[in-house]
């Protein structure tokens, strides 16, 4: 059980007795206070993890405690305690900030889950509160997770519930939104934490090569393999393994990543025994799964096996109230590495920032803002000095298609793709007058699979009705 110093205030001596009793088995040390004034002494001297107040205090109001409270201790638990007839107010207090409430007479098994299920939610909220600090205050750039929106906060909140069980879990979001960043504090709020961190991306090596990387191999499997190699799932074992772009995982090696995750075994390449090891799987992928499943690309069962706890992360077009902080963060870090401490954003360059886009998504916008810092030729940022991609450099045939040199050949195929998949589900749709069924059939997908995509992009299918 919980262990917390707990302030129970009441003006009745009884009732102060009677609860210190009952908080015994969740309490280190029971502290008493008779009044509002005599509560906010204490509170001012010492350390408290949970409040249990009466919401009649003789001279005073629970009320007012509360309203206090949480002007100076905005995260500390409070529990009210009620009479019968005052349950309408105790809700209202909950919606000014009260945790929970119980009811008079104070009956143990009623009151020892709500003090437990009190101090199980600070201690979540802390969780969070020190995820976001330990992001923000990271050592490397790469650590770093910045955002207030509330689609973004949402898979930030989620993070320490998710991080404190051992679940596969499967982030999915558009290239560039920050996967492996969720993935590493996953593994930073995990008690794997001191174990390793191992991050490979299934899309960047060929079968033959990724099928070794992952589970080694022996000596003599094949030409070049002279000695024994470990392979990246047995470097992992205790810790993390971060699986990135997973879609597009071979399907032969689709078979032995499924028969690991469920045996929890991996045989080298050559070798002729298994290796048990104990990793917790981090997947990630920008693709859609469920049409790659429909196109024969993907297993439906290792899907599942992957698909425990899925996180997804908006695109940067939906937390367009982020670019400025993204932004703001991205020229800070890139004035240390240029030596510009003086450069800065006009209003006007943040406004164009603000309304862009951003098919590439957070690393877009981190490659645009230090372009901006190296070339501005004086020490503001102004609209003129923001290098952004209209879609005139892209085609869908390729014709007149100029790369963009500073972004990496993955990346830069990702953006395609993207812009090249979008305008064909618009075209189509158009010539089908806006029919989902017909624009599926024409594209040759199933229905589900294309709404899926249209979804995705956030096309407005009824606007295609209209022309």
């Amino acid at each position: 059980m919980a262990s917390a110093r707990i302030l129970v205030v009441d003006d009745e001596p009884l009732i102060r007795r009677m609860a210190a009793r009952m908080l015994g088995p969740v309490a280190s040390e029971v502290l008493t206070a008779d009044s509002v004034e005599a509560a906010l002494a204490v509170l001012a001297a010492q350390a408290v993890e949970l409040v249990l107040a009466d919401l009649n205090l003789g001279a005073g109001s629970g009320a007012d405690l509360l309203a206090e409270i949480r002007r100076r201790w905005p995260t500390l638990p409070v529990v009210m305690i009620t009479n019968h007839g005052t349950i309408d107010t105790a809700v209202a207090l909950m919606r000014q900030g009260a945790t929970d409430f119980v009811r008079k007479p104070l009956e143990p098994d009623v009151l020892l889950p709500r003090i437990e299920h009190a101090l199980a939610h600070a201690a979540l909220a802390g969780e969070v509160v020190a995820l976001r600090q330990r992001l923000g205050e990271a050592g490397t750039p790469s650590r770093e997770i910045v955002g207030e929106a509330p689609a973004f906060r949402r898979v930030l909140d989620r993070l320490p519930l998710v991080a404190r069980v051992d679940e596969t879990v499967l982030v999915l979001g558009e290239t560039g939104t920050g996967k492996e960043l969720v993935a590493r504090a996953l593994h930073d709020l995990s008690p794997r934490r001191a174990r390793p961190f191992v991050a490979v991306n299934c899309g960047a090596l060929p079968e033959n090569l990724l099928e070794s990387e992952l589970f080694g191999h022996a000596a003599g499997a094949f030409t070049d393999a002279r000695t024994d190699k470990r392979g990246l799932v047995v470097e992992a074992d205790g810790g993390t393994l971060f699986l990135d772009e997973i879609g597009d995982i071979p399907l032969s090696l689709q078979v032995k990543l499924l028969r690991f995750l469920q045996e929890g075994e991996v045989r080298p390449v050559g070798g002729a025994r298994s290796v048990r090891v104990d990793v917790r799987i981090v997947a990630a992928t920008h693709r859609d799964l469920g049409a790659a499943i429909e196109d024969g690309d993907f297993r439906e069962d290792l899907y599942y096996r992957l698909n425990v706890v899925p996180l997804h992360l908006p695109p940067l077009r939906d937390r367009r109230e982020d670019v400025s902080l993204l932004a703001e963060h991205a020229l800070a870090r890139t004035r240390t590495r240029i030596n510009r401490p003086d450069v800065r954003f006009t209003p006007e360059a943040m406004a164009k920032l603000t309304a862009h886009g951003w098919p590439g998504n957070v690393r877009e916008l981190e490659n645009v803002v230090r372009r901006a810092a190296i070339f501005a030729a004086g020490p503001t940022i102004g609209p003129d000095d923001l290098e952004l991609d209209d879609g005139r450099a892209r085609s869908a045939g390729g014709a007149g298609l100029v790369p963009d040199l500073d972004v990496p050949l993955g990346e830069a195929k990702d953006a395609l793709i993207h812009d090249f998949e979008k305008a064909y589900i618009e075209a189509a749709l158009l010539a089908a007058g806006g029919n989902v069924s017909r624009a599926a059939r024409r594209a040759g997908r199933e229905r589900k699979s294309f709404h899926d995509l249209v979804q995705r992009y956030g096309i407005e299918v009824d606007r295609m009705r209209g022309e």
